[in-house]
């Protein structure tokens, strides 16, 4: 799904936040299929961080498709719910919406 990202509402820190990720260049049957980084702001402790957006496919037979945030695993399921709730956030805060929809 193709997003229209609409004007942030205010300041968005900048790239150089500390990155929450952990090494995964180890494995050889793991390919990178799209990458990007977002930049969150954990509420706990009121700082930003950027984490790594990964679509990831992974060859051994077991794994198949997943997407990597940061230090995290969503695949299936969760993907989907993922999928649904940011699509759900976008037409309730018409901060974007799905492509080829109308406002």
């Amino acid at each position: 799904m193709t997003v229209h990202q609409f004007p942030p509402r205010g300041g968005q820190p900048g790239p150089d936040w500390p990155t929450l990720d952990i090494p995964r260049d180890d494995d050889p049957d793991r390919h990178v299929q799209a990458s990007t980084a977002i930049t969150v702001r954990v509420a706990a402790t009121d700082r930003f961080v950027r984490l790594p957006l990964r679509i990831v496919y992974t060859s051994d037979g077991l794994t198949g498709w997943r997407l990597e945030i940061g230090p995290y695993d969503v695949e299936g399921r969760d993907a989907c719910t993922l999928a649904n709730m940011l699509v759900e956030y976008g037409r309730l805060s018409g901060d974007f919406r799905p492509a080829g929809t109308d406002r």
